[in-house]
């Protein structure tokens, strides 16, 4: 039997609910607000929907999957209660994968089969020229860990194969690329939750499953002493 799971995507301005069943999506609501954020007064709204839409209740679930950040303080903090008050009465696992990694996978979507190698820097805006991001591989390899960026100070893509093009995915990839032109901005701000699907399937399978009275979401906050390294890649 192919597990129910309930993703929710509350990590940037977009407020997005999915249920999966196996690897098919059933049913998805979801909205943006580019000019705040709406994740307070939507998401239970959205996920009452998809329920209703699927004809079921949070105890016909299997887990519930979470983008778990990094992104959005508020979007985070309200996507990871609304978890725990899900999964708490019902005794159904907590699933959390990384917000980067599930832009990611909406990366692979937009660019579809293809035989070409690439890499792709999934980045999100952390205000002035920083970022969060992680560097990916075509197949989906992760080849960073998600971190906090000052544009200007940190080397991007140190130990990546300089030949191969680079397509940045979020809202982060706009202002990165003044100072690195070649970056192939995709068209897709922001991860929607059935992006996290993959990952959650992944996470099933392998029973990976994080203690849901203990999670915090990952806030990803930047540490910015130091001194200035080596800028932009020069590309």
């Amino acid at each position: 039997m192919h597990p129910r799971i309930l993703l929710l995507e509350t990590a940037s301005r977009r407020c997005d609910v999915a249920l999966i069943e196996g690897d098919r999506c059933i049913a998805e609501r979801g909205s943006v607000d580019l000019q705040g954020f709406q994740h307070a007064e939507k998401l239970h709204v959205y996920i009452e929907d998809v329920l209703r839409h699927a004809d079921m209740r949070v105890s016909d679930l299997d887990a519930v999957g979470l983008s778990a950040g990094p992104g959005s303080y508020t979007g985070l903090r309200i996507g990871a209660s609304a978890a725990k008050g899900l999964v708490a009465p019902h005794g159904l696992p907590l699933i959390a994968y990384s917000s980067l990694e599930a832009l990611a996978v909406g990366a692979r979507e937009s660019l579809g089969s293809s035989a070409e190698p690439y890499g792709i820097w999934a980045a999100m805006d952390a205000r002035r020229m920083e970022v969060y991001s992680a560097l990916f591989a075509a197949s989906g390899e992760r080849r960073t860990a998600d971190a906090p960026q000052l544009l200007e100070e940190v080397p991007i893509l140190e130990g990546f194969p300089e030949e191969l093009p680079i397509y940045g995915v979020g809202d982060g990839v706009e202002k990165a690329q003044t100072g690195w032109p070649a970056l192939r901005r995709l068209p897709l701000d922001y991860a929607q939750a059935r992006h996290g699907a993959p990952l959650a399937l992944r996470a099933w399978e392998r029973k990976d499953f994080v203690e849901a009275a203990a999670f915090t979401p990952n806030y990803l906050k930047a540490f910015r002493a130091g001194v200035p390294r080596l800028g932009l890649p020069k590309l």
